[in-house]
């Protein structure tokens, strides 16, 4: 069921949103996380990091007992490996690769209670819907976790600046995307 009202988002001009500006000591916090995860990246060729945890269990939106999970994705192979492992560890998972697909998506009920965001879309810059989301009242407190190639320290530290909860670059070990989705729903 897809709901419309006046606040719902659209990702049709996601270039005119305007990126909210961290503070200084978040800055600090992802240029730090990202030194450190440069080096984890070198000796096991992925990186998984947590820029906002919750200490605790965020209830699924819907009132069920499974959280729904909003994975935007282009690649279609890993987006039937990412159904079929995150649908395994019981999660409802719903999946957009372009920026039609993320409006329907994003606004349909139940609201996603967790995004997985690629940073590189056909048709879409996932940091730009990341700075859209967080200036939403309805999604500013959405867990993001960005899911990506972009894999430098530079790219790190300005996804966790950017209000991402995570940031898991590609190739990564599912297990330790399952951990990072657990850690920022509170279920670790």
């Amino acid at each position: 069921m897809t709901t419309s009202d006046d606040n719902d988002l659209d990702f049709t001009n996601v270039q005119s949103a305007p990126a909210p500006q961290p503070s200084p000591q978040k800055l600090e916090n992802a240029r730090l996380e990202a030194i450190s995860g440069n080096q984890e990246l070198q000796q096991s060729g992925f990186y998984v990091a947590m820029g906002r945890r919750s200490s605790v269990r965020i209830p699924p939106k819907d009132g069920s007992e499974k959280h729904t999970l909003l994975v935007i994705e282009d690649d279609k192979t890993l987006c039937k490996l990412l159904d079929e492992i995150l649908g395994a560890a019981g999660y409802t998972v719903r999946i957009a690769s372009n920026r039609a697909q993320i409006n329907t998506e994003v606004n349909r009920s139940p609201l996603p209670d967790l995004m997985l965001l690629d940073v590189q879309l056909p048709d879409a810059d996932g940091l730009k819907i990341l700075a859209k989301l967080r200036s939403h009242p309805k999604f500013a407190e959405l867990p993001v976790v960005m899911m990506t190639g972009r894999s430098g320290a530079a790219d790190v530290m300005q996804g966790l600046a950017a209000g991402a909860d995570g940031y898991v670059t590609k190739p990564f070990k599912m297990s330790a995307l399952v951990g990072v989705v657990n850690a920022a729903l509170g279920k670790v």
